[in-house]
């Protein structure tokens, strides 16, 4: 990764950590939720997005016209805060990063470990319901599913959970016969 994406990483990462410290005693499902529908808005909506995208618009400006659009979405209080806090400290550009941060402290909280599932064509659900039981069986935890279909691997699968990988696609295959 670039130093770019180390930062933006990082600083999404700490303001996901601090919407959880401050959501803890006041309904963490319902901040979830107005965070999941006022991302949706975003990229639903082209003008939100161009106005939250442009540098040219001034904080105040950004601040104002957020806080109408968390209230017509009835967000609570403290959404609608931190909604501003991003917006004042020039980060609402990182707010869809913020909100995957924020579901991954979410998930680790909950005791899911994420997994990430690539194969070369779309699975249909039953099949990724047994491979998603057999993987909660052999780690012995809830895990949270992330599908990718990615038709270069050829045929096959590779599983990613955190930093452990196993690939058994056709591709890997071909690569090391070639070697």
């Amino acid at each position: 990764m670039t130093d770019k994406s180390n930062y933006i990483n990082e600083v999404s990462l700490r303001y996901a950590k601090a919407l959880i410290l401050i959501a803890k005693n006041s309904g963490l499902k319902q901040i979830q939720d107005d965070f999941q529908s006022f991302v949706k808005l975003i990229e639903t909506n082209k003008d939100l997005k161009k106005i939250i995208n442009n540098p040219l618009i001034n904080v105040t400006k950004k601040s104002a016209i957020l806080e109408k659009v968390c209230k017509a979405n009835k967000a609570q209080k403290i959404f609608l805060g931190f909604v501003t806090t991003l917006t004042k400290h020039n980060k609402i550009v990182l707010i869809e990063k913020v909100f995957s941060q924020f579901n991954k402290l979410i998930d680790v909280k909950e005791g899911f470990t994420e997994v990430h599932l690539t194969t070369s064509i779309k699975l249909e659900n039953e099949k990724s319901k047994q491979i998603e039981k057999m993987i909660s069986q052999k780690i012995n935890g809830k895990v949270k599913l992330r599908r990718k279909v990615d038709p270069q691997i050829i045929g096959g699968i590779i599983i990613q959970i955190d930093s452990y990988m196993i690939d058994n696609s056709i591709k890997s295959k071909l690569s090391e016969n070639l070697i």
